[in-house]
């Protein structure tokens, strides 16, 4: 069991999420940052949360009952979230080379930021929800646990495990800007910015890369 907690929470983390990360500045430069940006981080949580325990308990035992007639089914899966990620992988590639990558978040987003707290959280939600259906990995992994038929309990804190780590980095620039000191907060968002524009999508390509070769793996290996 925690050994499932330990791969859950590795697989958060790489779930990087450079939209969601730009946003933590803009918010932490409002009033009440500290507020702002824990609500939206919750929206994103219980989307996550959501969206895990409903992949996991309306279509996990349900895999799972036709993959014992249809052995094809897990490893064409795979096969089709490998692709899925290799094709994410060489698109984030020419586009780096080609220069034509932004991490700005898109400006809808950034209207709902200066909305109430309610749309603030419904925000965070939304834009986890959409990610979350788009992320193969994600969907893929919430179906494998629901196959576990843990108890409720221990699938909640299965599925939070993840929702935290994937939110890991998001808390990280809260955290570092509230433990800078007040006169020198402006310049830690900047290098924030910096970093994400330099990294962001270089780190997103190789996980993706990642992830995909080791998705083509275990279909191979499912398949053999």
């Amino acid at each position: 069991m925690f050994a499932l907690f330990v791969s859950l929470a590795l697989l958060g983390l790489s779930a990087i999420d450079p939209v969601g990360i730009a946003l933590m500045p803009v918010l932490l430069m409002q009033k009440h940052p500290f507020k702002r940006s824990f609500i939206f981080l919750g929206g994103s949580f219980i989307s996550l949360l959501v969206m895990g325990l409903l992949l996991a308990k309306v279509f996990g035992l349900a895999v799972l009952h036709f993959e014992k007639s249809h052995s094809w089914l897990l490893p064409s899966l795979e096969t089709m979230a490998a692709i899925a990620l290799l094709s994410i992988a060489g698109t984030l590639f020419w586009r780096i080379k080609k220069k034509q990558l932004s991490v700005e978040p898109p400006t809808r987003i950034l209207k709902r930021l200066q909305l109430g707290n309610r749309h603030l959280f419904i925000a965070g939600g939304l834009l986890v929800a959409v990610q979350s259906v788009l992320d193969v990995v994600f969907v893929i992994a919430m179906v494998r646990i629901g196959q576990l038929n843990l108890a409720d309990v221990t699938l909640t804190a299965a599925v939070a495990t993840y929702a935290v780590a994937a939110l890991i980095f998001q808390l990280g620039v809260v955290l570092a800007y509230r433990l800078s000191p007040t006169e020198q907060r402006t310049a830690t968002l900047d290098k924030v910015h910096n970093l994400i524009g330099s990294y962001a999508d270089e780190a997103l390509l190789a996980v993706s890369f990642i992830l995909g070769c080791l998705l083509l793996a275990l279909a191979a290996g499912l398949t053999s």
